[in-house]
């Protein structure tokens, strides 16, 4: 088990950057799903006690992205379909709202972040870089949030979205047309830029459900790593 690691925030405590580095690695399909994972291999990965790594696994089994079994070992959750069925659903109609929000009102600076965000992402498809295209697709969700001063909102979907992540980590992994993706996110922004909510409700319809259509044949491609 060889753990992916980012630099600490300086913001961060220890405790969080372990939890926020084990999350990573979970969603980004690093820690498969069903893979076995230890206290003592993650508490040497970091150089530290197991107190904080038994911090960090109560959390992540408390967003049912690890299962904790006394006398016989953690393992990370097999993705449940019902589970990320149920995290779309919310992000559907939640999201919904939230555009129709941006698109009649939001905030100039929010949105050069945005513009920024994509010129990003279009330089990591040029790099074929999936987990960085990820965590800015996120990051553009989010700072639509921000911006619509709803980011209680965003963390409550980050919760219960561990499924659906690691459909949509999947997916960008097997799918190498990343400028389909990348135009979804173009078309929603200029939406939101032109005020046109009609639009924007489309777009963010049309591409927060994709994962109806990416799961069948994602189980076919991984059926280990999806529970039955």
């Amino acid at each position: 088990m060889a753990l992916e690691l980012l630099e600490n925030n300086t913001y961060e405590s220890k405790k969080d950057y372990i939890y926020r580095m084990i999350r990573k690695n979970i969603i980004d399909i690093n820690l498969k799903p069903g893979e076995v994972i230890s206290e003592n291999d993650i508490a040497n990965a970091f150089e530290t006690s197991r107190t904080p790594i038994r911090e960090a696994f109560t959390r992540l089994a408390n967003e049912e992205l690890i299962e904790i079994y006394p006398q016989k070992g953690t393992f990370v959750s097999l993705i449940d379909i019902k589970r990320a069925q149920e995290a779309k659903f919310m992000r559907v109609n939640l999201e919904r709202e939230i555009v129709k929000q941006a698109c009649r009102e939001f905030p100039d600076d929010i949105l050069f972040q945005l513009e920024a965000n994509i010129n990003q992402q279009e330089f990591c498809v040029m790099k074929e870089n999936y987990i960085t295209i990820f965590d800015l697709d996120n990051e553009m969700h989010e700072l639509i949030y921000r911006g619509c001063k709803m980011d209680r909102i965003w963390s409550a979907i980050r919760f219960i979205s561990g499924d659906y992540d690691r459909i949509r980590t999947l997916r960008l992994s097997s799918d190498t047309d990343w400028n389909a993706i990348i135009d979804d996110h173009k078309q929603l922004i200029k939406s939101i830029k032109d005020k046109d909510e009609e639009r924007g409700l489309k777009i963010i319809s049309d591409h927060l459900t994709m994962i109806d259509r990416d799961v069948i044949l994602l189980k076919e491609k991984y059926p280990e790593y999806f529970k039955q």
